[in-house]
Formats: structure tokens, sequence, C-alpha cells
């Protein structure tokens, strides 16, 4: 094995300095970059898997989110009974028959493309547990010029037994991301209405009712502050 041992001097010899000097400043700069990229990426990823496990530990997290939901839609109503008054109605939108019999809300921004749901207040957690839910004692999309908003409520992380796809289509997970200018289009007995997105708001309750469709979820997983999504009817 003597010759292995020569080999072996010779190649630490000519690689020792290359060990003294370390990596080059060039590699560096590029491990420093990669190493970063990484921790951003692990930042913005890391928000679901949080979510996940903290619905996994604290189960009822779901049930405690629909109920402050439910309670954001129960304070708007008492505001609004004494709230605006009675506008003049707005032209007729006709029925289209070919459009599908029942009630879909589309938000092609966010990927949203899903059935609203009809339940009163006593019905909050099983009508949330499918996806948006229309608030109770305020209109129909059909009942526009009352002088109070379509209202619509639901999850933004939802259950365990989710998936991701269904979330994305029957929440409001991106909710957040809509800004100005998007279209939220809602299809009520084969009638079509669309809206257009005015404002973006942060806040615990509805501050403006003198839009015509309101849409809210909430932003974290246990926080009074809610996402709220303001439009005016344009078709």
């Amino acid at each position: 094995m003597e010759w292995y041992k020569k080999w072996k001097r010779r190649i630490d010899k000519k690689y020792r300095v290359i060990y003294k000097r370390g990596p080059s400043t060039v590699a560096a700069i590029f491990a420093g970059m990669a190493v970063a990229a990484w921790g951003v990426f692990a930042i913005l990823s890391s928000y679901p898997v949080v979510a996940y496990v903290y619905y996994t530990v604290i189960p009822s997290t779901s049930n405690l989110l629909s109920q402050a939901l439910s309670q954001t839609g129960r304070v708007s109503a008492e505001q609004v009974k004494t709230g605006p008054v009675e506008q003049e109605k707005p032209e007729l939108i006709p029925k289209d028959v070919s459009l599908p019999e029942g009630h879909y809300l589309t938000i092609p921004a966010i990927g949203v493309d899903t059935v609203i749901w009809e339940g009163d207040y006593s019905e909050y957690e099983r009508v949330l547990r499918h996806g948006v839910w229309r608030v109770p004692d305020f209109p129909k999309p059909n009942e526009y010029g009352s002088g109070k908003p379509v209202i619509m409520a639901a999850h933004r992380f939802g259950y365990l037994d989710w998936s991701q796809e269904y979330r994305l289509k029957n929440s409001f997970y991106d909710l957040p991301k809509l800004k100005s200018g998007d279209e939220i289009e809602i299809i009520w007995d084969q009638h079509r209405y669309v809206y257009q997105v005015e404002k973006v708001e942060e806040g615990s309750e509805i501050g403006d009712y003198t839009h015509d469709l309101i849409l809210y979820t909430c932003k974290f997983l246990v926080s009074p502050v809610r996402i709220f999504v303001y439009a005016r009817l344009v078709l």
C-alpha cells in the first residue's frame, strides 16, 4: 500500500493551500443567497403548515371561527336595522335560461368557483363547513335596491378534511389578494350579477354598508381581525 500513501501525500500537498484559504468570496456570496432564498421560502410556506398543526392540536378552532363569523353577521344585522333608506329600484336584470339554476359565486382573480349556501344563524356551523354562507337578515342578490348590501362569509383555512384544492375554490383563503377593479360574479336563480371590488379593508366589524356586496373572512386563526371586501353592482 506504499503507492497509496505516496498518492495521498501528493493530493494533500496539492490541495493544502485551497483548504487553508477556504471557499472563495463568490462561493460564499452564492451560498448566502441560497440560504436566504430557502429562508424566505420557509417563511412564506410555513403559515398553512402552522394552521394545519394548530387545527390538529386544537380541533375546536374551526367551530370557534365559525362562531366568530356568525357573530360578525349578527352585529351587522343589528347595526343596519335603522340604517339606509330603501333606494329606487334599478333596472331589472333579465333571466338567462342558459345559466344554471341555484346559487353560485365566482371570483376569477382568486380562483373561487363555488355554491352559495343558505342557512339561518342556528345553522352557521353546518353551512360554513360547506363553504360560502349568505348571511341572513340581509338581501339576496335579486333584492338589490333595498338600501342594504348582500353579505357573504366563509372560512379562510376551513377544516382538516378539506383538501387545498377544495379550500381555494370553496372558501375565502385568498380573499386578501383581491384588489380594486377585480370582478365578482353571482348567479342567482338563472340571473347573473356582476360586481366590481371597490376596496379591501381589515377591521373587527363592517364599517361601510353603502356597497351592494360585502364579503368577509377571518384574517388569522385566533384574532378579532376580519378581512372585508366591498363591491358595487355593475351589471
